[in-house]
């Protein structure tokens, strides 16, 4: 028996390695550890009490009267981190969820409304009231961990995404408190694989001996500068406290706050492209030039390619190494003419700068320089940020989230609508995606990896469908670029687009309802998927909002200088600050948009985002010919005028 629990244990210590040296668990708690989530031994009650917290207690004062108890020692304890084998514990989850999944669980789930109101010390005599609270609370209390995504299709995608899942605590847990100096316990999740279940572990990180020792932890573990470990701090501080650290901050008085100009940062871009290997060779040696009646042949990991690229000018084939063509969704990271000699492939080097959320935002900023002009017009904050008029303002929390916040507090100040959408620098289909208008919401979600903080269009231009009662809803569009050359920009659009659109009529009252503020509904199980055919949009929109002789057609014209714009900003400059130009490079996008309505009534585009590798089936389903004629644009340099359009100028 002994040499199987030992058997048992090395593997526990292989299979956990990673997360055992991660989380800088000592290694004399190893054993301990395994036993107790082996056999779910929750002992901290013969260690820790529950004290409730006096009015007026001075620790308390400078936080919020969220925590009604905190965390001490029993009177004969002695914990020491060097020696004490068992002094590492388990501490339960009290609530695990998704964040698009909260509502619903507080309203589903048996006692957990009851629970949460009481942990978060809440009192409310209407449930919906008391719902909203704990959705404004919970940002005190959350942790966070990761998993693979449930809306990835392991046949249809070439990487795994990681989705965050957050927790609360169990009251124990949620009643450490937090101190910059005197913290003398670490709390962190493990998952422990034998049984799937994950925990949190509380273990010293020094001696505690005295009797009924207070418990604190360090809510804010990393090496940020003082400033950024403030601000990280915001959502413990009470709400005052909060207003008068912002208030100091402002570009009136901190300027240097908002003197960064990252769109040239070059250690930035270079670590997005840190494995990428690109010489300049190939934007010198010109790919063999076919016959125009050559039949190339065309390596693709592409189903919808395979499917439906029949012009006989293409040979699909098995054999990479014989390919005229690589077209494929994972992406190439070699670039150099030794790698590629004369194969023509579907993508550009260092051309995620527009494909990554963060990347994007930051080379959008050099519009400002290249057009000599300002988008908004009495905002010295979006000004100084030099963002142009056709993206939301947009903040990279890792390196603006002072920034952000002194804006969220002066838009605040302002009573201007607060409300920002928050996204994951390099996901798609929504994935890990918040609408808040909650400060401590945007503060706390990096945890979960890095995000990017847009301001969200309350004001979109809606569409009425007929079969949807009760008002409008929201829409976005969504076009195919396709970029032929970079110098000189070769860049056209297709003519065919499609939408996206929400299932219920818009509304800013609950910012976490997807089917009102979200429009990709094809990846959500039981979800009603809404589709419409251009031609059919450009009549629904011309009828609802063509006043004044702004057709679709012209909002078109607006929509193709907006991408010709990005493309400039995002070449205006060589590796590793702009795409980098290889002539055996071609590349098809997606670029999503959506229509705001402004303070002067007017109508301007707003690019969400640009995606590589996009999903077409929706392009091929309505227009079979479709790759064909994406193919002979990037490949022949045919153009196919009633569906594409050269946009280059």
């Amino acid at each position: 028996m002994a040499n199987n629990n030992d058997d048992e244990y090395n593997q526990f210590l292989q299979t956990h390695q990673l997360q055992l040296i991660f989380n800088n668990i000592p290694r004399h708690l190893y054993r301990r550890l395994y036993e107790k989530m082996k056999n779910e031994i929750f002992d901290s009650g013969s260690y820790f009490q529950l004290c409730p917290i006096d009015d007026d207690d001075e620790l308390e004062k400078p936080y919020n009267p969220e925590r009604r108890y905190y965390v001490s020692t029993l009177r004969d304890v002695v914990l020491d981190p060097e020696k004490d084998e068992n002094a590492i514990f388990l501490i339960d989850h009290a609530w695990t969820y998704r964040i698009k999944d909260a509502r619903n669980d507080l309203y589903s789930i048996s006692n957990l409304y009851e629970r949460m109101t009481s942990l978060m010390n809440i009192n409310s005599d209407l449930k919906e009231d008391g719902i909203e609270l704990i959705l404004q609370r919970m940002w005190k209390f959350n942790q966070s961990y990761t998993l693979t995504s449930t809306q990835i299709d392991p046949q249809l995608d070439t990487e795994v995404a990681q989705e965050p899942y957050w927790y609360i605590m169990d009251e124990l847990g949620s009643s450490i408190r937090h101190s910059d100096t005197n913290a003398n316990v670490y709390c962190t999740s493990f998952f422990f694989e034998p049984t799937q279940t994950m925990f949190t572990l509380l273990y010293p990180i020094v001696r505690i001996e005295q009797p009924y020792s207070e418990i604190f932890r360090n809510f804010v573990y990393d090496n940020s500068s003082t400033l950024d470990r403030n601000i990280k701090l915001l959502p413990w501080q009470r709400v005052n406290y909060r207003k008068k650290v912002l208030r100091s901050l402002t570009i009136e008085h901190c300027p240097e706050i908002f003197t960064k100009k990252l769109q040239n940062n070059t250690e930035i871009f270079e670590e997005c492209h840190k494995n990428d290997l690109y010489d300049g060779s190939t934007t010198q040696i010109e790919p063999t030039k076919f016959d125009k009646d050559h039949i190339l042949k065309v390596y693709t990991d592409h189903d919808l390619i395979k499917q439906y690229l029949t012009d006989q000018h293409y040979q699909l084939i098995d054999n990479y190494d014989q390919a005229d063509i690589i077209f494929l969704k994972k992406q190439i990271q070699d670039f150099r003419f030794e790698t590629l000699h004369n194969t023509l492939i579907n993508q550009f080097p260092f051309e995620n700068i527009i494909t990554n959320k963060e990347l994007l935002a930051l080379v959008s900023r050099r519009w400002k320089s290249l057009y000599s002009s300002s988008a908004v017009e009495n905002d010295r904050y979006i000004d100084s940020h030099e963002s142009p008029p056709w993206l939301p303002t947009t903040f990279v929390l890792t390196y603006e989230l002072p920034q952000f916040a002194v804006y969220f507090q002066y838009r605040e100040d302002q009573k201007i609508d607060n409300t920002w959408i928050v996204k994951p620098i390099n996901l798609t289909r929504s994935i890990d995606v918040s609408v808040t208008n909650l400060i401590d919401t945007v503060i706390r979600l990096p945890e979960s990896g890095s995000k990017i903080a847009c301001k969200y269009v309350s004001t979109p231009v809606l569409l009425k469908i007929p079969d949807i009662e009760g008002g409008e809803v929201k829409f976005d569009v969504r076009y195919i670029l396709l970029l032929r050359s970079i110098r000189p920009l070769k860049l056209y659009v297709h003519k065919i687009f499609w939408l996206r659109i929400a299932n219920k009529p818009f509304s800013m009252k609950q910012l976490d309802d997807y089917e009102t503020h979200f429009t990709v509904m094809n990846y959500r199980a039981n979800t009603h998927l809404r589709q419409m055919d251009c031609e059919t949009f450009i009549t629904m929109y011309n009828e609802q909002h063509a006043q004044n002789g702004e057709t679709w057609s012209v909002m078109e014209q607006r929509i193709f200088q907006m991408f010709r714009e990005l493309f400039h900003c995002a070449t205006i400059e060589e590796p590793p600050l702009g795409i980098g130009s290889c002539l055996s490079s071609r590349a098809l996008y997606a670029a999503d948009l959506i229509l705001e309505l402004n303070n002067n009534n007017e109508i301007q585009p707003k690019l969400l985002e640009v995606n590589f590798a996009p999903d077409c089936d929706r392009a091929c389903a309505s227009h079979p010919n479709f790759y064909n004629q994406v193919f002979n644009v990037l490949f022949r340099d045919l153009i196919d005028e009633q569906n594409v359009t050269d946009i280059s100028v």
